[in-house]
């Protein structure tokens, strides 16, 4: 490959790889749901008035469905950026420990993304050029 289409690839694959991570954090949310229980604050439970479960769930499908949206690239600056934002929450609940730097670096990955927009490979792509 030429350094042009590792350079025009390269946020495709920033893109598909951040989608693999959160769709399997949100299957893993909806198959296990009783191993994350664990993990949801107070403060979730007491701002939606929701049980952890309940939260977990909501949450597992959240991700799935935003990152059925980011990997086809449908509204992929919007979508890119409520993901930001939605693990950077979770990211400083856990503070310095290796989740929160984990979710932390996915954040910002996330922001990057949102911030470059479609890609060659997203349908807002696709489809703008077959206008």
């Amino acid at each position: 490959m030429t350094h042009k289409q590792l350079t025009l690839y390269s946020p495709v694959v920033l893109r598909l790889g951040l989608v693999a991570v959160v769709i399997w954090f949100g299957v893993s949310q909806l198959m296990n749901s009783a191993q994350w229980v664990g993990v949801v604050p107070v403060w979730a439970k007491s701002l939606s008035g929701m049980s952890a479960l309940s939260i977990i769930r909501f949450n597992g499908c959240f991700e799935i469905l935003t990152g059925a949206l980011l990997a086809i690239g449908l509204w992929t600056r919007w979508v890119a950026l409520a993901l930001a934002v939605h693990l950077f929450i979770i990211a400083t609940g856990f503070g310095i420990s290796p989740i929160g730097v984990r979710d932390f670096g996915l954040s910002v990955s996330l922001l990057a993304v949102a911030m470059f927009g479609s890609d060659v490979c997203s349908f807002e792509h696709v489809h703008e050029d077959s206008k």
